[in-house]
């Protein structure tokens, strides 16, 4: 049985990730932090500061830090995405990326926004019988 699901298709034109005002609002969750844990990635770690809310909240982070002083980086830029051509970023941490930025954009509203060229594309999906 199959049915479909909508995906974003990221153009990687990195509008998203030079976008100085979207770049000062990032935060990471406890999964994100875990994620970057699990894989031994202290360098993406060093560039978060990390909130510890106690035991029972879990840790939340705003993104992106300059390790060596800890302040916010504030060129607009993220620092884990390299220009690769006219207008063509590639993210350097794609497979361990936070969450916001998986989850980016939200709407269509966001995306054109940014200017962002991409857009949702349906997909085929196959239950498990």
């Amino acid at each position: 049985e199959a049915t479909t699901t909508t995906k974003f298709n990221c153009t990687k034109c990195g509008k998203c990730c030079v976008n100085s005002p979207y770049m000062g609002s990032l935060f990471a969750v406890e999964e994100d932090l875990v994620r970057w844990e699990e894989a031994e990635r202290y360098d993406i770690m060093d560039t978060a500061y990390i909130f510890h809310w106690g035991e029972k909240i879990k840790r939340t982070a705003d993104l992106w830090t300059d390790p060596k002083t800890g302040d916010e980086i504030t060129n607009g830029t993220c620092p884990w995405v390299k220009k690769i051509g006219k207008d063509l970023w590639h993210c350097t941490i794609h497979e361990l990326r936070p969450n916001v930025c998986r989850d980016y954009p939200v709407d269509k509203e966001q995306r054109d926004g940014f200017g962002c060229p991409g857009d949702w594309i349906e997909q085929p999906v196959h239950g498990e019988k």
